[in-house]
């Protein structure tokens, strides 16, 4: 029984760590449509307006593209805890180039792997970014969560009923 309680004891703790990963990705959730946006323009190769350099204002997407931004050189930036996308050479996310150098215009200058950080020609890339190929969206980690916290659930259920054959059984 006590191992059958510690058993319990680890799925609710586990289970609580998958509510606040569960809070924490339901705090983007609100972000999701600009997400998308930057998305929509990787897939078509297009370059992101993020801003206005003039006033120098940020539209909200520059806003967010700001606050994931991490700089590979001077002049070179990439997104990877943003969106990413499964190619054939695989896990990749674009690399930037602030092609005004003021700050507010991206243009996709090439793909990098994620993992091992090597740069591919955009030409070569390019065809393979599409919405299918996305990885690691908000939407695909909160289902994944849910997934995840229902199996944990399930599991304690089961020991519960485990735990309460075995009571019987020892009283007998």
């Amino acid at each position: 029984m006590d191992e059958l309680d510690g058993e319990v004891e680890s799925s609710n703790i586990f289970l609580k760590a998958l509510r606040q990963i569960k809070q924490f990705i339901q705090s983007y959730l609100p972000f999701a449509p600009l997400i998308e946006e930057f998305a929509n323009h990787v897939e078509r190769g297009a370059d992101i307006e993020a801003g206005n350099s003039f006033r120098g204002l940020l539209t909200a997407l520059g806003e967010l593209l700001n606050s994931f931004k991490e700089i590979i050189k001077d002049g070179l930036c990439w997104f990877p805890r943003l969106m990413r996308w499964q190619t054939s050479k695989g896990e990749v996310s674009p690399v930037f180039e602030d092609y005004r150098n003021e700050g507010y215009c991206y243009r996709i200058k090439s793909y990098m792997d994620i993992h091992t950080r090597k740069e591919y020609p955009k030409e070569l890339i390019q065809p393979e970014i599409k919405p299918e190929n996305r990885t690691g969206t908000i939407e695909q980690l909160a289902q994944n969560v849910e997934a995840v916290e229902k199996q944990v659930w399930l599991m304690g259920v089961g020991m519960s009923q485990n735990h309460k054959c075995q009571s019987r059984q020892i009283i007998k």
